[in-house]
């Protein structure tokens, strides 16, 4: 056998075990999701939870009510807002060429927080917009034009990779402050809306949000994936990509306009989650590498697996009280943070 054939099996041995290592992901998205499920302050059993996802009408209203206007609502926001973080995480990353990028840590989702405090503390009204659409498009501008600024930033050769985190940081600082001079001049009941915008919750879930994410994320998904070959080139380098005839700034507009609005709605609905779209995109790319067709899918599956595992954690850690998910993330994500810049040296 030829040293190419030789080659050409092994090429398709390495992609059969990304696509059984996908498959490993998502079954373990669905098993998530139903521990998930059958979690609560409630103790319903597993055929109870079964028998009323399968059979409500045979299910008594208690228990409809729980599984049904509660629990589901909740559980399946977690993958979808997961999976979310985690692919607008990876794009960053990737466009970016910043391996500590994702829309926490580089002040998007603070951004996004920050436009919808505009709307909800009635400092600005978006004419022609209905009242419930006002609060995602003002998160959807502010992610916007914060990610475009750090794009800006990041394609001037004199700043370094490290230069660009720090800008990122620093762009985090400031619309927290400005987002506590929201909460300032806020109401009482603004103010309670406000602080649930900076720790993230799953309990404002519901079947419309789940409806908006559950169509928008393949279409999302789908275009990211049919430019996966020239996001796959944009990792070996600039130069590189721009030889091979992509068009390097178009491809980063488009893939960031993308990043903006599933952050905006992913913030709008449940509040700012750190560090998903940190840990899942390196978890991914350890286990099958920087090739984009397996790397979005598999950012995408394991960001779903984190935030429910985290979703989880915040009913079961406290009994009785569901912590918020930024508090249940940062256990994970801080540390992870650490271990990247110890595992680099400082240098990216």
């Amino acid at each position: 056998m030829s040293s190419i054939a030789l080659e050409l099996t092994a090429h398709r041995a390495r992609n059969q075990k990304k696509k059984i290592a996908l498959a490993v992901f998502f079954v373990m998205s669905i098993i998530c999701l139903i521990a998930d499920i059958l979690i609560g302050s409630q103790g319903l059993t597993l055929d109870q939870v079964l028998n009323g996802i399968f059979h409500p009408s045979s299910s008594d209203i208690a228990s409809r009510i729980i599984i049904w206007d509660i629990r589901m609502p909740m559980s399946l926001m977690a993958p979808l807002v997961g999976g979310a973080l985690a692919l607008a995480g990876a794009q960053m990353q990737t466009t970016l060429n910043n391996p500590l990028a994702d829309p926490y840590t580089f002040g998007v989702s603070a951004a996004a927080g920050f436009g919808a405090s505009l709307v909800i503390t009635n400092v600005i009204a978006i004419p022609f917009i209905p009242v419930e659409y006002q609060v995602a498009f003002m998160a959807f501008i502010m992610c916007l034009l914060t990610t475009f600024m750090i794009a800006g930033v990041s394609s001037l050769k004199r700043v370094s990779i490290e230069g660009v985190m720090l800008f990122g940081v620093a762009i985090m600082f400031a619309y927290d402050s400005m987002l506590t001079m929201m909460q300032y001049i806020a109401t009482e009941t603004q103010l309670q809306t406000l602080v649930f915008w900076q720790m993230g919750s799953l309990d404002r879930g519901s079947w419309e949000k789940i409806t908006i994410l559950a169509i928008l994320l393949p279409i999302v998904l789908a275009i990211m994936m049919k430019d996966s070959w020239k996001l796959s080139t944009l990792k070996i380098g600039q130069e590189r990509a721009e030889s091979m005839g992509i068009n390097v700034n178009r491809l980063r507009v488009k893939t960031l306009l993308l990043v903006s609005v599933i952050t905006s709605l992913s913030v709008s609905f449940v509040g700012a989650v750190g560090f998903v779209g940190l840990v899942a995109p390196h978890i991914a790319r350890m286990i099958l590498g920087e090739d984009q067709r397996y790397f979005l899918p598999a950012s995408f599956l394991l960001g779903a697996v984190l935030l429910e595992l985290a979703s989880i954690a915040s009913k079961s850690i406290m009994p009785g009280i569901i912590l918020p998910l930024t508090v249940v993330m940062s256990m994970v994500g801080i540390p992870f943070f650490i271990f990247l810049i110890v595992k680099k040296g400082g240098k990216f």
